[in-house]
């Protein structure tokens, strides 16, 4: 989703808080981090990632390559990192990990621990979403929740679930509890009972959310 209200953060402030926010959720052997969105990135694509995006428009190649940046900055690594089958990034052997950006950031988180079996990360501007708009995120016991929070801790739960090979989701097809005051949340798949937790944050005009099914 796309928001058009200004900013007043500047993005090198903001970026920071954000990592600040990331490792708080995440135990000691996930890695997290964020980078700003910049098109300098593009010069540090390998030649298969930029056949990957040749075709696309300049926002989407310029946040391509800032998440593939980001993504090796957590691997340690300069490796390559092609689009998947599903079109998710196809991380080196033994590491699992998430991607996620809006118009100005990019979040990710990684790990090598064996027993993860799926990461999940998303990004938002904490902005009020049209009623139509909210009415297809949040189900019925939802709607007391902020539909832009609930959307965010939806896709951090679809990007965990679709790592493990799940299907493709619709909105109503979560459904999400939320902690408050702990700033923990349950998504649950309904019609395969299945549950995931998560952390989330708001930081400056930002949700986060991030899933870890260990």
């Amino acid at each position: 989703m796309s928001d058009s209200t200004p900013r007043t953060t500047p993005v090198a402030d903001l970026v920071e808080r954000v990592e600040e926010a990331l490792q708080s959720m995440a135990p000691s052997w996930v890695r997290t981090g964020a980078r700003a969105i910049q098109a300098g990135d593009e010069v540090g694509l390998w030649p298969n990632e930029r056949a990957a995006i040749a075709r696309a428009v300049t926002t989407r190649r310029v946040e391509f390559a800032t998440g593939r940046a980001l993504l090796r900055r957590l691997i340690g690594d300069d490796v390559e990192i092609p689009v998947g089958p599903d079109r998710r990034p196809q991380l080196p052997v033994g590491i699992s990990g998430t991607l996620a950006h809006d118009r100005d950031i990019a979040v990710a988180a990684t790990t090598t621990r064996g027993t993860c079996r799926a990461l999940g990360v998303d990004i938002e501007p904490a902005t009020a979403l049209d009623e139509d708009v909210a009415r297809a995120i949040c189900r019925p016991e939802e709607r007391h929740l902020d539909a832009h929070l609930v959307f965010v801790l939806k896709e951090a739960a679809y990007k965990a679930w679709s790592s493990l090979g799940g299907r493709m989701l619709e909105h109503w097809d979560v459904a999400v509890t939320v902690d408050l005051p702990e700033r923990t949340f349950t998504a649950t798949i309904v019609e395969d009972v299945t549950a995931m937790t998560g952390r989330y944050a708001v930081v400056e005009d930002r949700y986060l959310a991030l899933v870890i099914v260990d």
